[in-house]
């Protein structure tokens, strides 16, 4: 019988990490938590323009849905780098009812609207997660839910 041998494996991001200018996950997740930070005036700046620009839409209503869907959808890939939860889930919502007007062939600028004027509000408040913006989000997806119900006969 052989004696047993223990061969002891070399993982090369253990060496990266021991080498000087490694860092560890916690120190890249804390690395990227003050990179976000720095950017958050300018996400937030930026998103200020955006509603800006689908304001303009809603006054105009020449807008396609599809652009209103494009700004939508970018507006909750900003919101959700920087954790505003409420102004996402309002976005989302928007992007949601364009959506499902846009493939019924159908325009509802007053739904749209209700939605842009909740953003405003949102933003405006600077991601306030009180209990009547959540009420407000949750009256937004109503909405949304509602957009493709034929309207009462009068």
């Amino acid at each position: 019988m052989s004696d047993a041998q223990f061969v002891k494996v070399r993982y090369k991001l253990t060496e990266k990490v021991a080498q000087a200018g490694g860092m560890t996950a916690g120190m890249a997740s804390e690395r990227a938590g003050r990179e976000l930070k720095a950017q958050r005036e300018e996400a937030h700046h930026a998103l200020g323009t955006m509603l800006g620009g689908l304001e303009a839409m809603n006054r105009e209503r020449s807008a396609q849905p599809t652009d209103v869907y494009d700004a939508a959808t970018q507006m909750v890939d900003i919101a959700g780098l920087f954790d505003m939860k409420s102004f996402c889930d309002a976005a989302y919502s928007l992007s949601e009812l364009t959506d499902r007007l846009r493939n019924h062939g159908r325009q509802d600028w007053a739904s749209i609207g209700v939605h842009i004027n909740a953003l405003r509000l949102i933003w405006t408040r600077d991601e306030d997660g009180s209990a009547e913006v959540k009420a407000m989000v949750d009256g937004l997806w109503a909405l949304t839910d509602r957009a493709l119900e034929k309207p009462p006969s009068a």
